[in-house]
Parts: C-alpha cells; structure tokens; sequence
C-alpha cells in the first residue's frame, strides 16, 4: 500500500507550508518594496516619505550597504537581492517553526513570521535613523 498525501490533508499542508514558506516571505517583501517604489514615484512629499519607508521595511539590507549615500545599480542590486535572500531564510524559519505543530495551516506561519519581519524591519528603520542622525 502506497502512502499518499491526502489533497488539502494535514501531510499535505504541512509539506506545502515547508515548500512555499521561504517564497511567500519573498513575495510579501517584494509586494511591499514594489508600492514603496510606486509611491517615490509618485510627486508629494508624503508620498515620498511614505514610499522610502516602505522600502526601508521591505529591503532592510539596503542601509547596510549605504543606499541613502552611494545608490549606484550595483550597490542596489547587492543590497535587495542580500535582503531577499534574508527574508527567505527567515520565510523558511517560520515555516520549519509553524510546522513543528502536529496541525499546522497558514496562519500559525504568519504567526511565526509577522514578529520576525517587525524585528526586521525594525531594524532597517533603526539603521536609517542612525544614517539620519549621522548626516546632521
């Protein structure tokens, strides 16, 4: 007799949690950076500031190799592809947590991962303040 998942069954869930987790973190940072980039785009300081931000939050990484100063193409390559492949790991993290449960669905990933990405975030915004005051 062949062990076989159960569509949409609880192996199955778990197996697909563990396959897409680190791709759904990616794709969350990536929505996020792409309407950050939207809003810079758009004319108005507060659409600016909000934009920045929001990119800040999705490419957290993007600090630590100087964007604000030296945002020369290669310099923002490196800086969101290093901050990509972060979010994966930490996607992939919270979904190796998420499915230590017996039971697990999509919501105990995004319970795992919503504290992880604040703290990641986080720690973007931490670092452009520190740019900041550093300028003044």
């Amino acid at each position: 007799m062949a062990h076989v998942a159960i569509p949409d069954g609880i192996v199955a869930r778990r197996s697909e949690l563990r396959r897409k987790g680190g791709v759904v973190a990616v794709g969350a940072a990536g929505a996020v950076a792409i309407l950050g980039g939207l809003l810079l785009v758009l004319p108005g300081r507060l659409s600016g500031v909000v934009g920045f931000l929001l990119v800040i939050a999705a490419c957290p990484l993007l600090v630590a190799f100087g964007v604000p100063i030296a945002a020369g193409i290669s310099t923002l390559a490196i800086g969101i592809t290093a901050s990509l492949v972060a979010w994966f790991a930490i996607g992939q993290w919270a979904a190796i947590r998420a499915t230590q449960r017996p039971i697990a669905d999509w919501r105990d990933y995004w319970s795992v991962l919503w504290p992880l990405a604040a703290a990641m975030s986080a720690g973007g915004f931490v670092g452009a303040a520190m740019f900041a005051l550093s300028m003044l």
